[in-house]
């Protein structure tokens, strides 16, 4: 992925793969925004108690440094629910409520961009540029016991032609957990859950189950940007490191 300067301070992750293939998938950093600590800067959430205003501007801000005029963002419920939109529900989570109970949200119309937010989760651009269809998917833990990554996959007629995006999220160096996540996310998919015992302790690999996931279905084209939310305090929100905090965005829409 290539880490691209925007306008107005803005910094962005970008699938040059995807983007070969007719489709961009932003991943979002923390700085270029307005929004003060422990929101600052470039928070996109408006459910995190940041100011209303503040969120409103960094949207638009990111849309604009991205060519775009809004996106819609899903309610996000660590589900594995994936939902089609169309250019009725294009505002949806903009100037309406987001896509209720969904983790995924499928488009086939370009210009149309759509949008999960994270702090820690995993942040997955899926595409298909034979089908034209893109998925933008939301994954925690929770999302990947349930069986997220399968639900967006089973959305496309042939999972070998899709190209796959996998942005930052909070890494095994940071991630521990119970026996009891470890066990549920490995029971979510055939590929089971990557993990590391260090000292004792048990420690989940998000972006490397999702990887594995991912392989075992069929997709070979995998984009991951490597990067800890965790570690990258200047760059990126986590929910785990700091408690109260703001959301960067996969932003993404077929060109």
């Amino acid at each position: 992925m290539e880490r691209r300067t925007l306008t107005d301070g803005l910094h962005a992750l970008v699938s040059e793969g995807l983007e070969e293939r007719g489709f961009l998938a932003a991943f979002t950093e923390r700085t270029g925004g307005v929004s003060r600590t422990p929101y600052d800067t470039l928070n996109l959430a408006v459910h995190t108690g940041d100011r209303p205003s503040d969120v409103e501007a960094n949207r638009e801000r990111t849309v604009s440094a991205l060519g775009l005029e809004r996106f819609a963002a899903a309610e996000q419920i660590h589900g594995s629910t994936v939902v089609r939109l169309g250019r009725s529900r294009a505002s949806r989570g903009w100037d309406e409520p987001p896509v209720e109970g969904a983790d995924a949200l499928a488009v086939t119309r370009a210009g149309l961009a759509v949008a999960v937010l994270t702090a820690d989760c995993l942040p997955i651009a899926l595409a298909s540029p034979r089908e034209g269809l893109l998925v933008a998917v939301h994954a925690g833990w929770r999302g990947l016991a349930a069986g997220v990554i399968h639900a967006a996959l089973a959305t496309f007629d042939r999972p070998g032609g899709v190209h796959a995006a996998i942005g930052p999220a909070i890494g095994p160096c940071h991630y521990e957990v119970g026996e009891d996540v470890a066990l549920a996310v490995a029971a979510g998919s055939e590929a089971g859950a990557v993990t590391e015992q260090r000292d004792g302790h048990l420690f989940l690999d998000l972006p490397g189950t999702a990887n594995r996931v991912l392989r075992a279905a069929g997709v070979r084209r995998i984009d991951r940007a490597g990067l800890c939310t965790a570690c990258e305090e200047e760059r990126f929100f986590s929910y785990r490191r700091d408690g109260v905090t703001g959301r960067q965005a996969l932003v993404a829409v077929r060109l």
